[in-house]
């Protein structure tokens, strides 16, 4: 008879899991080129954005509209590669069955249903949230995938293994 398991070996992770993972990536990828192709290449609402902000200056405090816009197109690229990274990174924390990026992920992902929802009820369904739509599409995928029964025995193994580390001399 073989010995009972000490919960030392490898742990399997669940297809669901890895199914949450790819949904995840690929809300983020959604969410990264939806925000480059309807604001970081429309340079007619960047531009009224630009205006806007501008606009509550003094005349004198005010700088050139064409240099501003291609700060802020600089600011904007570095802003959606920087938070598209640590998306990935959570995404990739979450498949090693950390609890905590689990649950961040979820929470931006209600959020973003939040917000799609908001949207849609203020304005109609206008092309520009169709990038949203998909952007929230994956990431509902994702939560539901991530809190499968077997998901969910996946992540509350690893915290079990943690503590048990934790607690060895």
């Amino acid at each position: 008879m073989p010995p009972p398991p000490t919960g030392d070996g490898p742990i399997t992770r669940p297809k669901a899991v890895d199914s949450a993972f790819q949904a995840t990536l690929a809300s983020i990828a959604v969410s990264a080129l939806g925000t480059v192709f309807t604001l970081l290449f429309d340079k007619v609402t960047l531009t009224r954005m630009v205006e806007d902000m501008l606009s509550g200056l003094p005349a004198d405090q005010r700088s050139d509209l064409s240099a501003t816009v291609g700060a802020f197109q600089v600011i904007l690229a570095f802003s959606i590669a920087v938070f598209a990274g640590l998306f990935v990174l959570f995404a990739v924390k979450m498949r090693a069955g950390r609890n905590w990026a689990r649950i961040l992920l979820t929470a931006y992902t209600a959020v973003g249903v939040w917000s799609f929802l908001a949207a849609v009820g203020s304005s109609g369904a206008e092309l520009e949230l169709m990038w949203s739509l998909a952007e929230v599409a994956f990431g509902v995928t994702a939560v539901v995938y991530m809190f499968r029964r077997e998901s969910t025995a996946y992540f509350a193994e690893h915290k079990q293994r943690r503590l048990r580390a934790r607690q060895r001399p």
